[in-house]
């Protein structure tokens, strides 16, 4: 009976921390969702406004989706009835999608293959080969049997790219938001290797003064640089944009962990084998640097992308005005009518989003391992 008794404690002795472990990892991830789904209800609520009326923008209560699209997928329900072969189509071409992505080993490039896929078949489904065939044509018969009148789908987005040259925004801030991270690059590098690497009098106490510069409000440096650019004559060009910024503590911050993170043993063979200093940065510690390059990138396209203040002190043209001060302008311009604004609102960060979506690996990497929390 004492034998049968501890084994039972035994038993439930082991059972009650494997239950506990499994309640607090669903109430770890339960915070997590809830902790995502708040973060991301700003932009879903964004993506749907921009395809919404103005009366359905501004409705009180407010509409979650819109209208529009209930009717849209009664359309296509019908479609899809008076035509099956599209649907027998589009779902053989989805299996051939699938059985082509399972062969490729990475989970991003699968995806992406796949949604390339799925575009695929709507560009060819509207090639002019197919005749009265097109899903275009055929989406447009469907109305037209219905007595149905429906505005283009991406109407917003062609309505507000019209309203403003989001053409001039979007090349300035590409000019700038590329240039600007790899002047900084280039001059946060070797100032973070000396740093990192090199002995010299006063080491520590320079890079404490460059750290401290950090903490200067940029709003106290807005003046002095403002009758500098003025002085030089650089007004309305790129060069006042990029060169105020071409360097920075952060950058110089940043990749100086990263450098002091390569082994001593990888700099005394690269000395044997008669590497200097300019060599080993260049072929050897910036190859290692990849993560900590891209993310030091990655943070300074960010601040070049959505830098306003500054480009509205120097430029006064609209054709020189970066995305963010474009897009602040628009607000004005378009009357503040709110699905057009959330339209281009929502076509501004998508570069963004295609830009980490493509480095994301390099950018966590790169966090993680410069020690930056």
């Amino acid at each position: 009976m004492a034998v049968m008794h501890s084994t039972y404690s035994a038993r439930h002795s082991g059972l009650a921390p494997r239950i506990k472990k499994q309640l607090n990892l669903a109430l770890l991830y339960t915070v997590l969702i809830l902790g995502g789904v708040i973060m991301c209800f700003p932009f879903v609520w964004m993506i749907l406004t921009s395809f919404k009326t103005y009366g359905e923008a501004i409705a009180t209560p407010p509409t979650f989706f819109p209208k529009e699209w209930g009717l849209r997928l009664a359309i296509l329900g019908r479609v899809v009835g008076m035509f099956p072969g599209v649907l027998v189509a589009f779902l053989v071409w989805m299996g051939l999608g699938i059985v082509l992505a399972r062969r490729i080993p990475q989970a991003k490039a699968r995806g992406l293959a796949l949604a390339i896929h799925l575009v695929l078949f709507f560009l060819l489904g509207n090639l002019g080969f197919l005749g009265e065939a097109r899903l275009g044509k055929l989406w447009e018969e469907a109305l037209t049997r219905q007595g149905v009148t429906l505005p283009s789908f991406w109407a917003n987005y062609v309505e507000a790219w019209g309203r403003a040259p989001f053409g001039y925004y979007f090349r300035n801030s590409f000019i700038v938001s590329i240039l600007t991270p790899l002047l900084i690059v280039l001059t946060s590098a070797p100032a973070a290797y000396a740093f990192a690497r090199l002995r010299f009098p006063g080491r520590e106490a320079l890079f404490m003064l460059y750290l401290a510069t950090m903490m200067v409000p940029s709003e106290v440096v807005l003046i002095p640089n403002f009758i500098t650019i003025s002085q030089l004559g650089w007004k309305n060009t790129y060069a006042a944009l990029i060169i105020p910024f071409a360097a920075n503590a952060m950058s110089i911050f940043f990749l100086r962990q990263f450098f002091r993170s390569v082994p001593n043993d990888l700099y005394d063979a690269a000395i044997i084998d008669g590497c200097g200093h300019t060599r080993f940065l260049i072929s050897i510690a910036m190859p290692l640097a990849q993560p900590a390059v891209v993310s030091t990138g990655m943070f300074n396209f960010l601040g070049a992308w959505n830098a306003l203040l500054w480009p509205l002190l120097v430029t006064d043209k609209a054709t020189m005005r970066p995305i963010s001060l474009g897009l602040a302008a628009f607000s004005t311009e378009a009357g503040m009518q709110a699905n057009l604004y959330m339209a281009a609102a929502t076509f501004t960060i998508v570069p963004i989003l295609l830009l980490f979506l493509l480095v994301q690996r390099q950018f966590i990497e790169g966090i993680a391992r410069s020690g930056i929390k």
